[in-house]
């Protein structure tokens, strides 16, 4: 199995199957309800060896976040000081092009851009920099649509300095029925949460697409999902592979402390005109080498 590109404009991934077994591997272990079970499941040749053949086959890209508030916050997403790699692989990367009409563009984007009309067309609009009154309104009314807490949903980051990002979007009636906050750290960006109504499975590709644009228009090259995939829904994962997420093994390398300019970019604004930074999205050519013994070790991520 080849390497998988970050950069393809394909919505399948190579390493599809393999995600798949070691997903639900994963799951088995964590959901066995006793110790005599999860060793059981565990044991599972299949499902180990799909974790191996996972994690040798996924690039390496490198992670260049800042000394910033934000960078930290993200570095955090990613669980450093862990042994081992649970929180950094595979984690879903997204590249952005230069433009949303580049984003949307080709038939990988098909569902993304159906989904998007249909959100519009029921008269779905969505909104950036809310006022903070109308964050925690929509907050609110979505945790309870949800039947969740809004503490639960969106929750606290006591980081001192550190900038959240939300946008809402709402249907014909006014009323909120998605959110998205978004970090950013220089030329990345983490998605902190992305969330609808339960009714509104469109409603979450046209906040996508609209949080997409958002980072676009403030230069940023790279958004990230905190942790890994193998703890996430197989409906998030192809939700992901139609917005064009891949999966990849996150290095947190370096710390990037200016901002990297697009070329073609004359604003003037001088925050958008220092120098650039290195690695902006670094694939490795080389597979990563897993002892095979490791998998069922992976399979307990915390």
């Amino acid at each position: 199995m080849t390497p998988a590109d970050p950069t393809r404009r394909s919505s399948e991934w190579d390493c599809g199957t393999a995600l798949e077994v070691a997903a639900g591997y994963v799951t088995a272990v964590r959901s066995a309800p006793d110790r005599a079970a999860r060793c059981r499941a565990a044991a599972s040749v299949r499902g180990a060896a799909a974790i191996t053949a996972l994690l040798r086959s996924l690039p390496a890209v490198s992670a260049p976040f800042s000394s910033s508030p934000a960078g930290a916050e993200l570095r955090c997403w990613f669980r450093p000081d862990r042994r081992l790699p649970t929180g950094r692989v595979p984690v879903a990367v997204l590249t952005l092009p230069d433009t949303q009409a580049e984003y949307l563009r080709g038939r990988p984007r098909q569902a993304l851009r159906t989904n998007v009309q249909r959100a519009t067309s029921a008269g779905v609009t969505c909104t950036s920099t809310p006022s903070a009154q109308e964050i925690r309104d929509g907050v609110a009314r979505i945790a309870s649509r949800r039947g969740q807490e809004p503490a639960a949903m969106v929750i606290p980051r006591p980081r001192p300095g550190l900038d959240r990002s939300f946008s809402l979007a709402y249907d014909a009636a006014g009323d909120p029925v998605a959110l998205s906050e978004i970090i950013v750290d220089v030329s990345w960006a983490g998605l902190a949460v992305l969330v609808t109504v339960p009714d509104g499975p469109a409603v979450r590709y046209l906040m996508h697409t609209h949080t997409v644009a958002e980072l676009i228009r403030r230069e940023v090259s790279t958004l990230t999902v905190g942790g890994s995939m193998l703890l996430t829904s197989a409906g998030t994962r192809y939700f992901q592979r139609r917005t064009g997420y891949v999966p990849v093994w996150l290095r947190l390398d370096g710390v990037a402390t200016e901002r990297r300019v697009r070329t073609g970019r004359s604003d003037g604004d001088p925050q958008e005109q220092q120098a650039p930074i290195p690695g902006r999205l670094v694939a490795s050519t080389s597979r990563k080498r897993v002892p095979a013994g490791r998998a069922a070790e992976v399979a307990g991520l915390g």
